[in-house]
């Protein structure tokens, strides 16, 4: 079961249509992939917060906007960007180091 559904994620990009769906499915698995490796909590019967959602939704904008990597790119050094983190934030134990 998806964190977010295509039709949130096409509302969320202002998409009208579904001609981008293959691509938008892509972006919805690598960015609920990335998320759920973030956080440490777990998801009663995977029912996520508003928060968890809405970070996906960032995750997919990026995707989508950043097709191509760059220098400028807010996808950097292997981290999520600081909204995405922020959102998170709550349901993650750090890790002592």
């Amino acid at each position: 079961m998806s964190i977010v559904t295509i039709d949130q994620v096409r509302e969320h990009l202002r998409y009208d249509t579904e001609d981008n769906d293959p691509m938008l499915e892509m972006y919805i698995k690598a960015a609920e992939n990335a998320v759920l490796n973030y956080v440490t909590d777990t998801f009663e019967n995977n029912v996520y917060p508003d928060a968890v959602k809405h970070a996906v939704l960032l995750m997919v904008g990026m995707f989508d906007r950043e097709r191509e990597p760059s220098k400028e790119s807010s996808i950097i050094d292997n981290y999520l960007p600081p909204a995405v983190r922020a959102l998170l934030y709550p349901y993650r134990t750090p890790t002592a180091v």
